[in-house]
């Protein structure tokens, strides 16, 4: 019996030292497990920024890689599993993100499977030129500003169809609404365009719907290009409506608009203060030779302009002057139009 009982004892502990192995494995695994999943901690008191770019298509082992050498996680092992395990894996997606470092494992996973990608917000302000525009976004990164151009004299066939507004242009000047808009880096110029003009869609042409009946029952179209001069001459909001309205009075009467916003743009490169030849400049867009409307936007105008045209204060006013300050003198005859002038510049010569 004896025998017997240190034979059992003996059985008892050969099988006691995989037990404890296998403990001791799965307690280790589980620290380095909760250690791995811990995102790498910065000095203390710091909070570290760590700006990654994952490029299209990588693979989960890959941006697993890219997280470990920017110092971002411990195991490249540990979130390859994470993400395979939790089917994130398939939905990884590229771009450029911001951690701060000693996020965990399961935050940078979940920002990067749901695209949280860093953004760049650019303001757009109402009445630049789309050649303005692009240089706004190619400073910024966003886009490259030959390209951008590029598609905005030349729409490719594809935003015709997307956007019916852009049908027969030859342009999209006009068509790019000013606003807030927040990009990736990087995002390249066909996203900005359609962007924009999905914007005017829901914006300019929502107005446009909702006013069938126009002033000399103008088009879309010569809508825009005329809240486009408007945006451009007008500085101060609450004259918008007159001056919408001086330009109406003067088509009526099949008189020139002489607008000197036209022939800036038409002009290589805008003046301060325009010259008598430069009212003489040759281009379809010199409103002071040419009857009627140009023929297309010389800005991309924002929605109080477009408002202006379709909603102009009534008047019989045919005349407008700037004073000093940037506001208009209006006035119905030219002999009116000229005292208001000689005014104007009567008190420009007495306050210097």
């Amino acid at each position: 019996m004896p025998g017997t009982v240190q034979t059992r004892e003996r059985a008892r502990r050969r099988l006691a030292w995989p037990l404890v192995f296998l403990m001791a494995l799965l307690v280790t695994a589980g620290a380095w497990a909760i250690w791995a999943s811990r995102g790498v901690s910065p000095e203390e008191g710091a909070e570290v920024r760590v700006r990654v770019v994952l490029p299209d298509g990588a693979s989960a082992s890959k941006i697993a890689a890219i997280l470990k050498e920017d110092g971002l996680i411990r195991s490249s092992v540990m979130f390859d599993a994470m993400a395979r395990f939790s089917g994130k894996d398939s939905s990884l997606k590229a771009g450029e993100y911001e951690f701060i470092q000693g996020e965990s494992v399961a935050s940078i996973l979940d920002a990067i499977a749901s695209g949280r990608v860093v953004t760049v917000r650019v303001t757009i302000p109402e009445g630049l030129t789309a050649l303005q525009i692009a240089d706004i976004f190619h400073e910024r990164g966003l886009a490259d500003r030959e390209e951008l151009l590029a598609l905005v004299n030349n729409p490719p066939h594809d935003l015709a169809e997307e956007f019916p507004f852009v049908a027969d242009q030859s342009s999209l000047e006009g068509y790019l609404f000013p606003d807030t808009y927040e990009f990736a880096n990087g995002v390249g110029a066909l996203r900005i365009v359609r962007t924009m003009l999905r914007r005017f869609q829901h914006t300019a042409q929502a107005a446009f719907d909702h006013h069938p009946s126009r002033p000399m029952s103008l088009t879309d179209r010569e809508t825009l290009i005329l809240a486009s001069i408007v945006e451009r001459e007008a500085k101060h909001s609450e004259e918008r409506p007159i001056i919408a309205r001086v330009f109406l009075n003067r088509l009526q009467k099949q008189m020139k608009l002489q607008s000197c916003a036209t022939v800036q743009y038409a002009l290589p490169v805008p003046k301060e203060h325009l010259l008598n030849p430069d009212l003489e400049i040759d281009s379809p867009y010199n409103t002071y030779i040419n009857m009627g409307l140009p023929p297309g936007p010389i800005c991309n105008p924002g929605l109080a302009s477009i408002e202006a045209v379709l909603n102009p204060e009534p008047g019989d006013y045919l005349y407008f002057v700037a004073a000093s300050d940037g506001s208009h003198v209006f006035t119905k005859t030219y002999s009116e139009h000229l005292r208001a002038k000689a005014r104007i510049e009567r008190d420009s010569r007495s306050s210097r």
